[in-house]
């Protein structure tokens, strides 16, 4: 091949089989000028100029499809809802029994609650008032009896005490400690409240869950 010194333009005859596949350094004859001579039939002559192909864009993920999702959501919170409901419903005479306030939210719902009065009977229900170091003291007692003919579970007991009008100036419940009666079986309770308001002129007792009162005493 024909090479030509970039120094002084002379041209030589040069083996192309010399130079090799990375070319060698030559030097000029003439002017003894040195430089990098590749060969004629470089294979990788011209793969500078060949622009890299463009990198590949990754498809773009297909959007979620909320319209399942969001009803799967709505179909678990019924479910929850559904199973709350029914665990208040069927039982709500164990729930009034941990809860006694709750009677009252069954009562404004409308939802009956069982009855204690057909199984469990109050009686000599009394009251006193006296003074205790400084304080109003007001005593309730009385027996509850089980008039059934199997064990009962008993159930908390409400304390109101009323004004001459007939209001309702404080409640508080009371368990029985027992907790439970044989068939036949009687029990004494009492319980006591401390500094009542002063307009507190009569006493009744309910079993909780009971609108109407069970037994109803003076505050005396």
């Amino acid at each position: 091949m024909i090479v030509s010194c970039p120094a002084c333009e002379s041209r030589f005859q040069v083996d192309e089989e010399q130079l090799g596949y990375d070319g060698r350094i030559v030097r000029c004859g003439k002017c003894s000028n040195c430089w990098h001579q590749m060969p004629e039939n470089d294979p990788r002559a011209g793969l500078a100029d060949v622009p890299p192909p463009p990198p590949r864009r990754r498809a773009a993920p297909p959007p979620k499809k909320k319209g399942r999702g969001v009803l799967v959501g709505w179909l678990l919170l019924l479910a929850f809802i559904g199973g709350v409901a029914a665990v208040g419903w069927f039982e709500r005479a164990r729930i009034v029994t941990q809860f006694p306030q709750l009677a009252d939210v069954y009562n404004l719902l409308g939802i009956p609650l069982p009855e204690s009065g057909a199984s469990l009977q109050l009686s000599n229900v009394t009251t006193s008032r006296t003074a205790v170091d400084g304080d109003d003291v007001i005593t309730v007692r009385g027996q509850l009896a089980n008039i059934s003919k199997r064990k009962q579970t008993l159930p908390p007991l409400r304390i109101q005490l009323s004004d001459g009008a007939g209001a309702v100036v404080t409640e508080w419940f009371f368990d029985v400690p027992e907790g439970a009666l044989d068939a036949g079986e009687t029990v004494s309770f009492e319980t006591v409240t401390k500094n009542p308001p002063p307009s507190a002129s009569s006493v009744s007792v309910t079993f909780a869950g009971q609108a109407q009162p069970v037994e109803d005493s003076a505050a005396q």
